[in-house]
């Protein structure tokens, strides 16, 4: 008789696509708040790094928010004093095109609309960093190949969650709304903080550097190596925890 063998399932990996060493690599950031803005200043990071490595064109980016930046804004997202009044979209895109001399791109619109519908169209990864949940139930309902990259946080807590819109591709990345389905039954909530004050008792001051910071690393991960195994990941500023939950195993 000879001993059984426990086969461990092998781990699936989502890699990136041929594409993104030759071409530019389009990314759709929708809303630029407390952790979109984070996410547009890491990628013009990551847009300087990856060019600095030998990429031929980097990163194309677009940013759609239909918000103009207020008093409150000022401490938990990327702008200043000189920003407000401004359309968020458009001045992150100005900011950054003015300092690494690129052509991003900033639409002040809400999404969904028909204002967005051709940068959805040619997106390879699609960031949602968004507050109300119809908004992640638009991006789900989307007939699109482009991979998504969920942000979402309260007080001191947050999550990040990279998975597939296309149905085919979705049983094996699951996507935000299939780590939390009911997110597609709650409703909106469009209150705004009125000053700085209201605004850090009710999120960190940090939260979403902590949150984008995690999510970001997925990003990385896939232009520096091609490849990534991370799913959804969990930060707890509370406790000092991050917890990192791979794709589920293949068969």
């Amino acid at each position: 008789m000879s001993a059984a063998v426990a086969i461990k399932p092998a781990m699936t990996t989502f890699k990136a696509p041929n594409d993104w060493l030759s071409s530019p690599i389009n990314i759709v950031v929708i809303g630029a708040g407390g952790n979109g803005s984070e996410v547009v200043d890491c990628l013009a990071s990551f847009h300087h790094a990856i060019r600095s490595l030998g990429h031929p064109y980097g990163l194309k980016v677009t940013i759609i928010d239909d918000s103009v930046v207020r008093e409150p804004n000022l401490v938990r997202q990327r702008f200043w004093t000189c920003d407000l009044g401004h359309f968020k979209a458009v001045s992150l895109a100005n900011r950054y095109n003015l300092m690494l001399g690129m052509q991003w791109v900033g639409l002040p619109y809400r999404f969904p609309c028909v204002e967005t519908e051709e940068a959805i169209a040619h997106a390879a990864l699609i960031i949602s960093a968004v507050d109300v949940p119809s908004a992640r139930v638009a991006i789900g309902n989307l007939k699109a190949k482009a991979m998504w990259l969920d942000l979402g946080n309260d007080a001191r807590h947050g999550q990040i969650v990279f998975g597939a819109i296309d149905a085919k591709l979705r049983k094996t990345f699951p996507n935000v709304l299939d780590a939390y389905p009911e997110i597609q039954t709650l409703p909106d909530d469009t209150s705004k903080s009125c000053s700085v004050a209201e605004s850090l008792r009710s999120q960190d001051c940090l939260i979403n550097r902590a949150v984008t910071t995690a999510g970001m690393t997925i990003v990385w991960e896939l232009l520096r190596y091609g490849e990534t195994s991370k799913h959804w990941l969990m930060v707890n500023l509370e406790t000092g925890e991050q917890s990192a939950f791979p794709f589920p195993a293949s068969a």
